[in-house]
């Protein structure tokens, strides 16, 4: 008979039975008992097994594993709304500036990215100018609302001090102190602005220079305008060119093009190569 047996070892544990080939010779007798004594697992060696299992511990992690969870989806939904109101607000802001009026930091640098991107000049070219109204402080100080006034006014057929639109450089311009004809007001400042925009389609109807003498014509008349908001808003916006501003040339043309009904020649972007000359020339 051989001298090799098989030996079945058990894990205790995971109760795996594994084979292997064992000399007997090399098997003493103390190494038998205490294999038998390590595999022999007794009632109260099983009874003394304890396993940790908290119930309540378990569905208490799990409540406030998904109450934090719902927390940070909260926390999400809540920035992101934050950040679209900002978005809003920054978008409003820089389509109208003015709307900072009493906070002039503020103020200054929604102007400059306002005047950076070229909002107003998009806003007319795709015409929300005529949707949202843009914001503007009055003389009293306030701010206040205005959209493309409805008002129109209607072309009396009778030239500006008999000068067509031979207007531009007129010494017979200087002669004046106002036009009398609400029309002819409209117009007078209609062909100032014209001076200084680039239209979308770059048609033009006449053009006057612009300078002192020409911004007070202007101012002088404004009391023949029939419509009281047109009449203050374009005093407010005129008497910026007394001051030699004249950021508001797209606003300025658009508003009397459409009290004119205009249909060709829109402002799209300021003229600054000739706003530059009038400056240089009248408002050093």
């Amino acid at each position: 008979m051989s001298k090799f047996i098989k030996k079945q070892q058990y894990n205790s544990i995971d109760e795996n039975i594994y084979d292997e080939f064992v000399d007997i010779d090399s098997i003493t007798i103390e190494e038998i008992d205490k294999e038998i004594e390590d595999f022999y697992i007794d009632k109260e060696k099983i009874n003394n097994i304890k396993f940790e299992f908290d119930k309540k511990l378990i569905i208490k992690e799990a409540i406030d594993k998904a109450e934090e969870d719902i927390k940070k989806e909260k926390n999400k939904k809540i920035i992101s709304k934050v950040a679209a109101c900002i978005a809003v607000i920054l978008s409003i802001g820089i389509y109208n500036p003015a709307l900072a009026y009493n906070i002039p930091p503020i103020m200054n640098v929604l102007e400059n990215i306002n005047n950076l991107l070229h909002v107003d000049e998009i806003a007319s070219y795709i015409g929300v100018d005529k949707i949202i109204p843009r914001a503007v402080v009055d003389d009293e100080n306030k701010v206040k609302f205005v959209k493309p006034t409805k008002y129109k006014v209607e072309n009396d057929n009778t030239e500006i001090i008999g000068l067509g639109n031979e207007l531009e450089n007129s010494q017979k311009v200087l002669e004046i102190s106002e036009i009398n004809t609400q029309y002819g007001v409209v117009d007078f400042i209609h062909r100032m602005s014209n001076k200084i925009i680039k239209p979308i389609d770059g048609r033009k109807n006449g053009s006057i220079d612009i300078n002192p003498k020409t911004i007070d014509i202007a101012l002088n008349s404004l009391k023949n305008i029939g419509d009281e908001e047109a009449r203050n808003y374009l005093h407010y916006e005129l008497s910026k060119w007394k001051n030699g501003d004249f950021e508001n040339g797209v606003l300025v043309h658009n508003y009397v093009w459409h009290m004119l009904d205009g249909n060709i020649g829109k402002a799209l972007s300021l003229d600054t190569y000739e706003v530059n000359k009038i400056k240089s020339k009248y408002f050093k």
